[in-house]
């Protein structure tokens, strides 16, 4: 009788330790469960974030290019600018020469008929 009793003791404790691995398998397949959802909705933010940043920077650049066309068509307006004063000081200067070479070549000639005469 206490071998019966025993054995429905045995018997009561397996059904309760088979009924608590049986709530720890469950609580383990809903942890499994929600882990993936987490991992699908982390996956589907860093997607959207990934895109976003990706568009901020192709409009980044694009703006980047746009001020780069802009900038550089100021500086060779100016750059036209300063050569074309450049060249107008450059052929001024390059006719005072061609001036001060005649009148000194004059001169030379002038000195030279007196030291002829």
């Amino acid at each position: 009788m206490e071998e019966q009793a025993t054995d429905k003791q045995v018997d009561r404790l397996e059904a309760q330790i088979d009924a608590r691995f049986q709530n720890i398998e469950t609580e383990i397949r809903e942890l499994r469960s929600e882990q993936k959802a987490s991992t699908l909705e982390l996956r589907a933010e860093i997607q959207a974030s990934t895109q976003e940043l990706r568009s901020e920077i192709q409009a980044f650049a694009q703006e980047l290019r746009g001020e780069n066309q802009t900038i550089t068509q100021e500086l060779r307006s100016e750059i036209q600018a300063s050569h074309r004063e450049l060249r107008a000081s450059i052929e001024s200067m390059q006719r005072n020469m061609l001036f001060g070479f005649f009148s000194l070549a004059g001169l030379m000639l002038t000195y030279a008929g007196f030291q002829l005469s």
